[in-house]
């Protein structure tokens, strides 16, 4: 009895790059479970540059209509994850300019901090995502991504549709600016 390399839960779940294929044919399961995937992933992205949940529900059903009307766009069907990321991020810039604007219109500064349950720790986050606020988002970005996120780089720079080197200026450029202010306060 020869071994066979494809066990029957291999066969039951398939690639990314078969689901997309299913998707762009119209299997709304196929999405379905693109979504389950990848979910949890992009909505980690989302908060992290947020630095709320306020909007995450918003922001995450807006990634997910985007796919879903594009998805036959993807180049690298066996990657939908960074694809996905980048529409997210295209999603939490709009999403902050709005603030932005609503600041300035509404004459009122707040701020959005996620929850910390140590309140000595509170303040520390607070202040970081004041800095963070101040920050142009294509400087803001990349860091959240490679300091908070964990991105290496290389997937940063995909993210952002940036070169690397971009990427590396702007997150020393956006580590300047934490440092700074972290230590005037």
């Amino acid at each position: 009895m020869s071994a066979n390399p494809q066990t029957p839960l291999a066969l039951a779940v398939p690639d990314d790059a078969t689901l997309v294929a299913q998707a762009v044919a119209g299997n709304e399961r196929a999405f379905t479970l693109l979504y389950r995937r990848h979910a949890r992933y992009v909505a980690g992205v989302v908060y992290r540059l947020l630095g709320s949940d306020a909007d995450l529900d918003d922001v995450m059903q807006e990634t997910f209509c985007d796919a879903a009307a594009a998805l036959g766009s993807l180049r690298e069907p066996s990657r939908p994850r960074p694809w996905l990321a980048r529409i997210a991020v295209h999603r939490v810039y709009a999403r902050l300019a709005r603030r932005r604007r609503s600041r300035w219109l509404l004459g009122a500064t707040t701020v959005l901090a996620p929850k910390v349950s140590d309140p000595a720790e509170r303040e520390r986050v607070v202040a970081l995502y004041e800095i963070l606020e101040r920050l142009a988002p294509k400087v803001r970005t990349p860091w959240v991504l490679h300091v908070i996120g964990g991105e290496s780089l290389p997937d940063v720079a995909a993210v952002c549709e940036v070169s690397l080197a971009t990427v590396k200026r702007r997150v020393a450029e956006a580590e300047q600016a934490v440092q700074r202010g972290l230590d005037e306060t």
